[in-house]
């Protein structure tokens, strides 16, 4: 596969990208759905881009019920695009089920969903399929090298303080290093970010965003408990300080056992499913945001707004926990250390006017360029050799 951005003449040199004639083609983005939103958020931007680049595509969502997290539809829903769900069917129904939803796609774009590639073989029309892996939670990339084998290209979208797994290597032929896909020419400054959100350009306030506690329950009511505590105990030397909770369509779903109810804190904001968008700008609007994961990070990194990441007990966020810390690119409490009271220290220092921004322009360097637009130009090269060749 030739590298993106290249396409080779008859006498063998580097010439223009390849120009056919562009006819509808059908697109199909199949994110992970069985954990937090960030596998969508990621193939959001990706669509948008797409759809900027090459007005003819057609595209659309399908997701896997299998451990299907229902707000992952939603934001799918709210982005505008059409959605099919693929069920998980007993094998005398396989093929028909399969076809149903699958059966006019062209291409693929899979985002850490690659058991699905084994229906590659029974959908006559798909022309390609590319995937998009996340670092291993276990060993699961080199126990699933068969199922990758059988894409036509990977792309690898994390920053270089995270290489590709030597588990890659054998891919390396079909392998492209885009970087962090994320949306940078579309991320609005602070006050543009409060400006489309209705709220006071002078108020300080912290964001946070639940989202259904997609790392477990532990984990989640920690998290969140420590998160509420701690803004309240802040309160008292900031009386002004607000705390908005973003993706939260359940509250009592997520109460903390041990606070009042979470719509009756003063200073406490609560807002329901959001748009990918939407929850970039609140990322953008905040002062500082508390986070656990790699999409939420970025965002944050590309708006130079301070963090304090609790990472998720996974290999990728803690991966990541461990080189923002060691950079001072941010606070950093693994699970276990929060507390309100260790919650309270870290915002305080998060939103330090002076060392907090310094942190977060160290975030900004260290997660780097945006990956976006080489991802995009890779997906076309690869519809332009392989569908409308």
């Amino acid at each position: 596969m030739p590298e993106a951005g290249a396409t080779g003449g008859d006498d063998g040199t580097t010439g223009p990208a390849i120009c056919r004639p562009r006819g509808p083609v059908n697109l199909v983005f199949i994110p992970s759905v069985s954990g937090g939103l960030g596998h969508v958020g990621r193939t959001l931007k990706l669509a948008r881009a797409l759809e900027r680049a090459d007005p003819t595509l057609r595209i659309s969502y399908v997701l896997d019920e299998l451990a299907l997290r229902p707000f992952n539809v939603e934001a799918v829903t709210l982005a505008g695009y059409p959605c099919r769900i693929l069920p998980n069917p007993v094998r005398h129904e396989r093929d028909a089920t399969v076809r149903a939803v699958l059966g006019d796609a062209d291409v693929v774009v899979e985002d850490t969903n690659r058991r699905l590639l084994a229906h590659r073989r029974i959908l006559p029309r798909l022309k390609a399929w590319i995937s998009i892996p996340m670092l291993p939670l276990w060993d699961e990339l080199h126990l699933d090298l068969p199922l990758l084998e059988h894409a036509d290209h990977l792309l690898y979208a994390y920053p270089a303080a995270m290489p590709p797994p030597s588990e890659l290597d054998p891919l390396r032929h079909m392998l492209t290093v885009t970087g962090p896909i994320f949306d940078a020419d579309q991320m609005p400054d602070r006050a543009e970010a409060r400006r489309r959100l209705g709220l006071d350009p002078a108020v300080r306030f912290v964001t946070y965003a639940p989202r259904g506690f997609p790392f477990g329950e532990w984990f989640g009511r920690r998290v969140l408990g420590g998160v509420v505590g701690g803004v309240r105990r802040l309160r008292g030397a900031m009386p002004e300080l607000r705390l908005v909770l973003t993706a939260l369509p359940d509250v009592a779903a997520v109460q903390p056992p041990r606070l009042p109810p979470l719509a009756t804190i003063d200073g406490v904001q609560i807002v329901g499913t959001v748009s990918p968008e939407t929850a970039r700008d609140y990322v953008a609007a905040a002062d500082a945001v508390v986070l656990e994961g790699t999409t939420t990070l970025f965002d944050a990194a590309i708006a130079a707004t301070p963090v304090v990441m609790v990472p998720g007990p996974i290999y990728e966020t803690a991966l990541e926990g461990t080189w923002v810390d060691d950079n001072d690119a941010g606070i950093v409490l693994r699970p276990e250390e929060v507390t309100p009271r260790t919650m309270e220290r870290a915002l305080a220092a998060a939103l330090d006017p002076i060392v907090g921004r310094a942190r977060a322009e160290r975030l900004r360097t260290l997660v780097g360029t945006d990956g976006r637009d080489l991802a995009v130009e890779t997906i076309l090269r690869i519809i332009d050799l392989q569908v409308r060749a």
